[in-house]
């Protein structure tokens, strides 16, 4: 009898064994198969969206009809741009006169067949508890408050905000300032260049390169003035301070100037809008400036002068400072340019869901004004 007993719980253990394997088998190979679900929805997705750079455009619009249209009902998606700016960048500014001012800066930019916009807006800093998150940069010009607003102004940084300060620097006992920008004090003089061109490292010099300068009637380099005119198809220029002329420029066209320091500097004209306007995109890497900065000073330099003992620009993690400056279309690309390169890493589309998340990445190219690569993350999972 005992003999018996033992085989029926044998018999019985067994079974429990192979339902629990069962049940183990069938959970594995149900995740399995989803995730093999998702990866292969993801690439299809991606797929469609390479198929054309107008897709792409959509979504630099933010605009994800498309994406939805594709996308399966019962997946749920987030989705990251990594490299390229949102086609309209919403700039915080902290008072009527220097919005006022920043708008006359931030003049829209035709760049790799698109768009790029700037909104800005005006928010009392002083009024509210944080820096809205809304904003994808927020500018200072000529401010002084820094100490008030310190801890407002890191908060809004460690949320991955950006802050651009344009100022002389206020002096060199201003530890708040110093401490936001990394800044200290420093002695020297000279013309005043980017560092080393990468554009992965040093992408202010990618977007200055790239977006280069729009105008119209006139057009400040180097801080001396150029009268425009146009002809049916070509731009005529003029030096109101010497007569100096480059008469018949074509779009596509190469030209030189005399930069500040005697050397021929070399401009292409990108493009023109006959009659209104036309793009100026400076060639080369090594492209001069004239030494603007108004206070001795230094940090994790942008743009200084050979011995990179003073600084006109500096980065400190995602605060920017740049020297106030006098009218010239140079340091109005700069500004651009430093929004731009703060600001293109952002989230297109947020994901929540309590599910476990595929992500799926792609990369697009644009041309021809600048190298755009851009990372598309797509974060999958399923709605139930």
């Amino acid at each position: 009898m005992k003999g018996f007993i033992h085989l029926v719980e044998i018999a019985i253990a067994t079974i429990l064994v192979a339902v629990v394997l069962a049940a183990l088998f069938s959970v594995r190979t149900k995740e399995s198969w989803e995730v093999s679900d998702i990866i292969a929805i993801g690439n299809n997705m991606m797929n469609y969206i390479s198929r054309d750079d107008s897709y792409f455009l959509n979504i630099l619009n933010e605009n994800l009809d498309m994406i939805n249209k594709i996308k399966p009902a019962h997946i749920k998606y987030g989705l990251e741009v990594l490299g390229s700016p949102k086609s309209l960048i919403l700039v915080g500014c902290v008072n009527p006169i220097s919005c006022n001012y920043t708008t006359t800066l931030l003049d829209p930019i035709y760049i790799n067949n698109r768009w790029i916009n700037f909104s800005i807006e005006n928010f009392n800093i002083n009024m509210l508890s944080q820096i809205p998150y809304i904003y994808d940069a927020v500018i200072f010009v000529g401010y002084i408050n820094y100490t008030l607003n310190k801890q407002k102004i890191n908060d809004y940084l460690n949320r991955g905000g950006a802050v651009i300060g344009i100022n002389a620097t206020i002096n060199n006992n201003d530890q708040d300032f110093n401490d936001i920008f990394n800044l200290t004090h420093s002695m020297g003089s000279g013309n005043l260049y980017f560092g080393p061109y990468d554009i992965y490292q040093n992408k202010v010099l990618k977007y200055f390169l790239g977006f280069g300068f729009t105008a119209d009637t006139e057009w400040y380099i180097w801080e001396d003035e150029w009268r425009v005119s146009y002809g049916s198809n070509y731009a005529n220029l003029t030096k109101v301070s010497d007569g100096t002329e480059r008469n018949f420029l074509n779009e596509g066209e190469t030209f030189d100037l005399v930069g500040p320091d005697s050397n021929n500097y070399y401009f292409k004209i990108r493009k023109i809008w006959p009659g209104q306007k036309v793009d100026f995109q400076p060639l080369g890497t090594g492209f001069i400036f004239k030494d603007f900065s108004e206070n001795n000073c230094r940090g994790n330099n942008i743009l200084s002068n050979s011995l990179g003992t003073v600084a006109g620009m500096t980065i400190n993690n995602s605060a920017i400072w740049i020297s106030d400056f006098p009218k010239s279309d140079e340091y109005e690309t700069l500004v651009k340019a430093a929004i731009a390169a703060s600001t293109d890493d952002w989230i297109a589309r947020n994901i929540e869901t309590t599910r476990e998340l595929i992500k799926i990445s792609s990369f697009v190219s644009l041309c021809c004004d600048m190298p755009e690569v851009t990372e598309l993350v797509l974060s999958l999972s399923y709605i139930l």
